[in-house]
């Protein structure tokens, strides 16, 4: 898989240097792997030092800047997208995309304040300032979404590494010391802010030595979306809104899809079966979340291959190779695989183990599905994990209910569905380069623009 292997080529590519995928792999997979242990020991610290009353409290609210983060993911996946094709007119864009996160930050800020006493009125906190810091917490999202993007788009995987860990260290850092000198989930809340704000800090100086953007006056000569056809009409600030809205729409299903069996499980189940099926679950999130890296890697090199297909042939395969160990694992010894997990109390869900691990990979799979439709603009495979919530819903519901074998092997059926779906039309437009590449009227080599 290196960088010059045609299935990894650029049609006339935009982007100088481009990283090599296995230097990239363990620079981007260790970091995200560590940020994410850093974001559990988060929690798990917090817990200790504010007590089960406190700490529900500061659920509740991380739980709103969860709801933040998925136009957040949809934001990056659209910058980095747009950095990719931007080539020499990549300054112009990210100023045009800072003006905006910044102006969107300080909106979702001032509604959060606005409504800090409904919200401390719903979740029952002593005081307005947990809400003032979510506001806090609220207002860098969609800057360090950006920053995050531009860094991904332009494969400088060491400085987005940076940005994840800082993120991730700098909160715990800052919880500790905030939570553990006596400010309690106000602390807990402004840790999280300070972990963003850091995480930008460390972005901010490689985005301006490198990308040369322009704060100080209005570009002159054409903007960064001069001469592209893009879907519907309006400007290209609105057509780019729509395109991370479409987007969120997408995150939003996929990250329903990963959570609606849990809660259809605690419907339909008895107390006790549905505590197996929130264990079995976890499995699912890890072989969900361990693949993660694979669409860090190759979004950018998604929006413009030349070869398409192969790439997201290969870039499945990785996927699925880094599920299969937990299939198996599960399978082989199921017992075992529950006793260590979880404890004596939950060998009941051991048998369906490899039935939980399949779904998180297959889940990780659909999320390279949905990545591919971002990087192409192709709105039909957003629509796609919506739908599947949808099914998986009726079908749970109407038919199998009855126990954990049988929610998880619906939620199974309809992910091998989408799956089947997503592939199908993400490979038939995977035979041509993407929209923005194609040869046209003043564009007659297909250059990227």
């Amino acid at each position: 898989m290196a960088a010059a292997d045609p299935e990894f080529a650029l049609q006339d590519a935009p982007v100088v240097g481009r990283a090599s995928l296995p230097r990239a792999f363990l620079v981007v997979a260790p970091a995200m792997a560590a940020a994410n242990a850093l974001n559990y020991a988060f929690n798990l610290v917090m817990s200790r030092l504010l007590g089960p009353a406190d700490y529900g409290a500061l659920g509740a609210l991380l739980a709103l800047v969860l709801v933040g983060t998925v136009p957040g993911v949809a934001l990056q996946a659209v910058v980095a997208r747009h950095t990719t094709l931007a080539g020499e007119a990549v300054g112009r864009l990210w100023s045009r995309v800072l003006v905006a996160v910044v102006a969107v930050g300080g909106a979702l800020g001032l509604l959060t304040v606005a409504a800090s006493p409904a919200v401390r009125a719903f979740l029952h906190l002593p005081s307005l300032g947990p809400c003032l810091w979510l506001a806090a917490a609220l207002l860098p999202l969609p800057l360090l979404s950006a920053v995050q993007g531009m860094l991904q788009g332009r494969e400088w995987f060491r400085a987005l590494a940076a940005v994840l860990l800082v993120a991730a260290a700098g909160r715990l850092a800052a919880g500790v010391g905030l939570v553990g000198g006596g400010l309690g989930v106000s602390g807990a809340m402004a840790a999280t802010a300070i972990g963003s704000a850091l995480a930008v800090l460390v972005a901010v100086p490689r985005l301006r030595a490198q990308g040369g953007w322009e704060w100080h006056r209005r570009p002159a000569g054409p903007g960064p979306w001069a001469g592209r056809r893009w879907p519907g009409r309006g400007s290209p600030a609105a057509a780019f809104g729509g395109e991370v809205a479409a987007a969120a729409a997408g995150v939003l299903g996929l990250l329903l899809l990963a959570n609606v069996d849990v809660l259809l499980a605690r419907h339909f189940l008895a107390a006790e079966a549905s505590g197996l099926y929130a264990a079995g679950a976890v499995l699912t999130k890890i072989a969900f979340w361990a693949p993660q890296f694979v669409v860090t890697l190759v979004f950018p090199r998604l929006v413009t291959a030349t070869d398409r297909r192969r790439l997201l042939g290969r870039s499945a395969a990785v996927v699925a190779a880094v599920g299969a160990p937990l299939v198996v694992a599960a399978a082989l010894a199921p017992g075992l695989a529950a006793r260590l997990s979880f404890g004596e109390a939950y060998l009941d869900v051991g048998p369906t183990l490899p039935l939980f691990a399949a779904l998180g990979t297959g889940l990780a799979l659909v999320q390279l599905v949905l990545f591919t439709g971002m990087a192409t603009a192709d709105r039909g495979l957003y629509r796609l994990p919506l739908a599947a919530v949808a099914a998986e819903a009726a079908l749970v519901a109407l038919f199998l209910h009855g126990s954990v074998a049988e929610i998880v092997g619906a939620a199974l059926a309809v992910v091998a569905a989408l799956l089947a779906t997503g592939f199908t039309l993400a490979l038939r437009a995977g035979r041509e380069p993407g929209p923005m590449s194609r040869a046209g009227p003043g564009n007659p080599r297909g250059r990227i623009r």
